[in-house]
């Protein structure tokens, strides 16, 4: 009979401690320190539970539960007390560890056990594990710290690698743009020239060429000047009638669909009061439509041209008959590099509703697939007060 008083061999020697704050700091997760301190726990102290709390925001969580595990999950608990509790209504005597380093608490240590007389060799034991597992804990806390800044790093300078590709590839084609407008400038004087000595029959195919050259030097004039504040003033918005820019967006597509005989063009161009715009800007979106139309129909059909009023707006409808659009596909198909084709960007449809909208309008799309698409435009009148510049009265002939 000892009396209650432990074996002496029962105590743990100062290297099983040892040893045991060597693996514990080795831990290399909490799913690797719960098992260590499960069987330290085991060896050293059986017949003893411990339960590890850490400090959480301005609370404390239930983290590990190691050694003897006889009692069901506990139930939600709110506090330390409250742990404690249960385990005594379950017949264990208990008593906190505080976990503590430099003054400062990262948790507790709940230590348990049913064993009469067995809670001062256990709480000794303890008392010497609990710093070592603060300090495991500080250092865990800090490495995912660490790990989530080190992210936090990689994925700036992948923005930055990002960034500097896209400002090496905006400078040059900066560049182009600037060499590709000297070209137009070409382009366009020698239609200019060729006016004065080509047959009469020529005419509206060089007038043509002329406007595209001019067109194509504003767009390219528009994506240099993107960062100004102050607008030019050949960029400045006028009245412009919208029937004119269908005509000079058919003509100007004419050789995309006029030697297909298979693609038959209508118009229904009822005459509406003019809206506020560039033209070359608003002949952009008209041909990127007609373009996507006449794309649409691989095997034929019939690309159809409205414009019409509708209360202070003025209204383009551009229908074909093609393949239709999925309906999961329109909602995304004005967002940048969003394409149904093979062959297309995914950027004329985002362009345009850009350009649309920076003159107060909207453009909306309905299709049905296999039957055919139909894209509204619809623009604000310009006030009645803006005369119609003479240099706005384009052609309204016929394609």
């Amino acid at each position: 009979m000892n009396g209650g008083v432990e074996p002496q061999s029962l105590i743990p020697s100062p290297a099983d401690i040892l040893a045991a704050l060597h693996r514990i700091a080795n831990a290399p997760d909490h799913a690797g320190l719960a098992a260590t301190l499960h069987d330290i726990v085991v060896r050293l102290l059986p017949d003893t539970r411990i339960d590890l709390f850490v400090l959480s925001a301005s609370t404390e969580r239930l983290l590990i539960t190691c050694g003897k595990q006889d009692l069901p999950s506990p139930p939600i608990i709110d506090s330390v007390s409250s742990f404690v509790a249960w385990l005594k209504h379950h017949g264990y005597e208990a008593d906190i560890a505080p976990v503590t380093v430099a003054g400062q608490l990262q948790g507790r240590l709940i230590v348990s056990w049913r064993a009469a007389g067995f809670g001062q060799r256990a709480l000794a034991v303890v008392a010497q594990l609990a710093p070592i597992v603060g300090l495991w804990l500080i250092a865990r806390r800090h490495l995912a710290t660490r790990e989530d800044v080190e992210q936090q790093l990689r994925a700036t300078q992948a923005r930055l690698s990002q960034i500097e590709e896209i400002r090496l590839r905006a400078t040059l084609a900066a560049g182009a743009a600037h060499d590709i407008g000297n070209l137009f400038a070409s382009v366009l004087g020698y239609a200019q020239l060729l006016q004065n000595i080509a047959p009469q029959d020529l005419h509206d195919d060089l007038k043509t060429i002329e406007q595209a050259a001019r067109d194509g030097h504003y767009l390219l004039r528009r994506l240099l000047t993107t960062r100004s504040t102050t607008p030019s003033s050949e960029a400045t918005p006028s009245p412009v009638l919208l029937p004119a820019l269908v005509h000079d967006a058919l003509r100007l597509t004419q050789p995309f669909w006029k030697t297909r005989r298979s693609v038959i063009v209508n118009m229904a161009l009822a005459p509406v009061p003019p809206v506020r715009g560039h033209p070359a800007d608003l002949r952009e979106v008209l041909i990127n439509l007609i373009l996507n139309g006449v794309s649409a129909m691989p095997e034929g059909g019939t690309l159809t041209v409205r414009t019409y009023s509708a209360g202070e707006r003025a209204i383009v409808e551009i229908s074909d008959t093609g393949v239709g659009i999925a309906p999961s596909h329109q909602n995304l198909i004005f967002q940048p590099f969003v394409t149904t084709r093979e062959t297309g960007s995914g950027l004329g449809l985002s362009v345009s509703r850009t350009i649309v909208e920076r003159y107060g309008g909207a453009i909306s799309v309905s299709s049905t697939p296999g039957r055919g698409t139909t894209f509204i435009i619809s623009l604000p009148l310009a006030h009645a007060s803006e005369a119609l510049p003479e240099s706005s009265a384009l052609r309204c002939t016929a394609p």
